[in-house]
Order: structure tokens, then sequence, then C-alpha cells
């Protein structure tokens, strides 16, 4: 057999198994994208040789974060010369067969850097003509994905290892045998497949602000008591990342002092700083820090037993609120919790058995998010 078929019939499953393989990184785009690259594959005896291939995926512009992005389908076409078919042929190679491993690189904003992707693509039982070109067609698609924050992205295409089998009608290897092939792309090629861009919910990048009112319940661990609860939750999500602001409305707490005297507690809360905390994989995840201020404490309901200005929560307690798996910032939904509520001070001559009854670690709370309805 002459070095020109060789030659020939090395082309034809490089064109075959690059197209195939590079089809399988399947990026989103903006809108209809096409891409061709030039490649130089090194074979056997011959040294690098050149293909080319052709990619098209049509996809969205852009993608909503937290949203999920179903897999995009990447198509490609390499065109297979007469004289390569020939040179298959000449081989009594009548499929072809292997597989591709390609390199891609996805960036978003959660991977500046570049996040490094290999796809392993097979092509089994290609038929070749007995005269003239054909043409091989790939299709790939990439997994789902989900964003988390707002920005531009890009997918970009890499080089190629070729593992390649022209085989016979008896299935058996043909006169190249199987050989292993690295394809290297060709300098100043621009090798984006496709770009998009990550968007709030109000369709431009940057963070989107949800607003809350806020109704539950905590429980007083120490004395079996309970404190309802009413505010507001404000919050901005940007990408993983949470910030924003609790409010809680003045309440009134209600336990046993000493096991069996009933007390009711005027409370008033401040906040301490601002609300952060993460929204990842459907779960949002709160943290606040809290004061809490007793003015009154009566027992029966009209005999005072302590409290004032100077009656508070020695130190802030750490609120850390989180919702279970499927939290929807559209439509709010449940958190639960738990907190320590420090000792008190200065609530008069009372404040340690008044204390005894509040303080201390194991606090439960839920609440439930409802979004604020906008004008």
């Amino acid at each position: 057999m002459t070095k020109k078929k060789r030659t020939g019939a090395a082309l034809a499953l490089a064109a075959a198994l690059l197209a195939s393989g590079l089809a399988g990184a399947g990026p989103a785009a903006a809108g209809p994208a096409t891409l061709g690259l030039d490649y130089h594959c090194t074979f056997p005896l011959l040294g690098p040789q050149p293909v080319h291939v052709e990619l098209s995926a049509n996809v969205p512009a852009r993608v909503e974060v937290g949203e999920v992005m179903p897999g995009i389908t990447v198509d490609s076409v390499s065109t297979v010369s007469a004289e390569s078919a020939r040179g298959l042929r000449a081989l009594y190679a009548t499929t072809l067969q292997g597989h591709a491993l390609a390199d891609a690189t996805l960036t978003v904003p959660e991977t500046p850097d570049g996040l490094p992707v290999e796809v392993d693509s097979a092509l089994d039982g290609m038929p070749i003509p007995a005269s003239g070109g054909f043409t091989v067609k790939g299709r790939g698609a990439a997994p789902d994905l989900t964003f988390t924050k707002a920005g531009p992205g890009k997918v970009t295409v890499g080089n190629l290892v070729l593992t390649l089998t022209p085989r016979t009608d008896d299935g058996g290897a043909s006169g190249l045998g199987t050989f292993e092939s690295e394809c290297t792309q060709d300098p100043g090629q621009d090798a984006v497949l496709a770009s998009f861009e990550i968007v709030d919910e109000d369709g431009g990048p940057g963070a989107a602000p949800y607003s809350y009112t806020l109704q539950g319940t905590s429980t007083i661990r120490a004395s079996g008591g309970t404190i309802p609860l009413t505010g507001a939750l404000d919050a901005k999500i940007d990408g993983g990342a949470v910030t924003g602001g609790l409010t809680l409305d003045p309440s009134k707490a209600r336990f046993q002092m000493l096991g069996f005297l009933p007390v009711t507690a005027d409370v008033v809360f401040a906040a301490e700083g601002g609300t952060t905390g993460t929204y990842r994989d459907g779960v949002l995840t709160t943290v606040s820090k809290v004061t809490a201020r007793f003015p009154a404490f009566t027992v029966f309901g009209f005999l005072p037993v302590g409290g004032g200005e100077a009656c508070r929560t020695s130190r802030p307690s750490g609120l850390t609120l989180s919702s279970a798996a499927g939290f929807d910032p559209k439509a709010g939904g449940a958190l639960t919790g738990a907190y320590e509520l420090p000792p008190i001070d200065g609530c008069g001559p009372l404040t340690g058995v008044l204390g005894s009854s509040l303080a201390g670690p194991g606090n439960a709370v839920t609440v439930t998010l409802t979004p604020k309805k906008t004008s």
C-alpha cells in the first residue's frame, strides 16, 4: 500500500472522530453558533496531517441565575474526500470505529480561570461508500447546568486525542490496525465555540433583590415557653451569596418561672449588623445576630417582677435559618433553625431567676417567608 493511500485513510478517520469528539463538549451559546477549526493530527509514519471540522449549536442567548439550563445539543459535520475514501477501501475497510477524547474549557463567574472538561465520544460502524466522498455527522449533548452568579460565560474548544480503528466486513482491523493520534489546534484561531450571558430574574447581570414578610414562632427550651415572631426579611441574592437585613417586631414571650408561675415578658428585638448567607443547590441559609431587650416582666399578666430599659441579653444571639432543598426565592417558604439565648442583665432583683427561665442553647425557630406584594 502506498504512503498516499495511508494518509487518506488516516485523515478520513481523524475527521470523523474529531467531529464526534468535539460535539460531545456541547456548551451554551448566544443564539445560533458555528465554529470551524483547523487541526494537525500526528499519525504513525506520516507525521502531522491537516484536519478541518465544522461545529454548530442553537442555544439560548441568556440563562437565569438559579435556573436549570437543559443540556444543549451540538452538531458537527466533516466532509471526507473521495481520495480518502479510496484509501480506506484499499485497506478493505468498510466501517470506521474508535473514540476521541476532546478537551474543552468552561469559563463562567464561578470559575473565572476556566473549568477543564474532557469528553470521550465513540464512533461505531460508520459505513464507507463504494465510491466518492462522504460526510460524517456527529451529535453530542452537554449535561444540564445551573449557574449561581451573573455574568458572561463561554466554552472554548481545545485539543484532541484519537484512538482509531478502520474495520473490514468481517469486523477485523484493516492494515492500519488501531493507533492513537494527538490533534493540536493550528495557532491563531478563535476557539470559542459559544458565548452566553448569565442574568438575574430581571434580565440583566447583577444581584436579584427579594422582600418578604416573616411569621413564625420560637420556643424557649429552658422553661418550655414560646415567642411569636413577625417581621420582615430583605435579601439580595448575588450568585450564591446572600446579603440583606432581618427585622423582628416587638413580641411577648410566655413561660413559667420556678416551674409554676406564669410570666409574660415584653420583648424588643434589635438586629446587630446585616444578614448574610448562601443560596446553593436550592437551599437558602441566612445568618443574623439579634439582641433582645425586655422592658417588662409580669406574673399573672399584671404583677411587675422586673424589666426596664437596661434589661437585655448580655450579647447578641447568632440566628441561623435554613430552608429545605428546592427553595424558590420568588415563592418564599419555610426556614428553620436554632439559637442560644445568652444570660440577661439589668432586669432588677429577680434577674437571676428570670434569666434561668430564658437563657440557654437549643431554642428552636420556625418561620415562613412570604413575598411582599409589589405596587
